[in-house]
């Protein structure tokens, strides 16, 4: 896995953080300073799922690694962290993360807070 960063098209609205966690399988873990590569670190723990997929559209690939981000200017930010199976439409694996700050890496992916959800491959 790599962080090349794509876009593609999710609702970023409150209802995305509703399902979530209406789940009710996250674990939440805290982080003074969050970075890629510890988001990156997580995702490989799911390569068996998503290195098949990586040459389809986002459409067509059966899972999606994704991060959404909330309140990062507020001195620290909450960010849910996951695997959503695309063909369930179901959230597979996730975990909240709550953190004091973040890395420019993770910044630049959700456009410094603009973009709610970003999704890497």
């Amino acid at each position: 896995m790599n962080k090349k960063i794509a876009s593609a098209e999710f609702p970023e609205d409150d209802s995305f953080w509703a399902r979530i966690f209406a789940t009710g399988l996250y674990v939440t873990v805290y982080f003074a300073d969050l970075n890629a590569h510890i988001l990156l670190s997580w995702f490989r723990n799911f390569d068996y799922l998503l290195v098949k997929n990586d040459r389809r559209s986002f459409q067509d690939r059966e899972y999606l690694a994704f991060t959404v981000l909330k309140d990062i200017d507020s001195g620290s930010c909450q960010i849910v962290q996951g695997i959503f199976d695309n063909k369930s439409q179901k959230i597979y694996d996730a975990r909240v993360i709550q953190a004091g700050s973040v890395d420019p890496i993770i910044k630049q992916t959700h456009r410094n807070g603009q973009k709610k959800i970003a999704f890497w491959q």
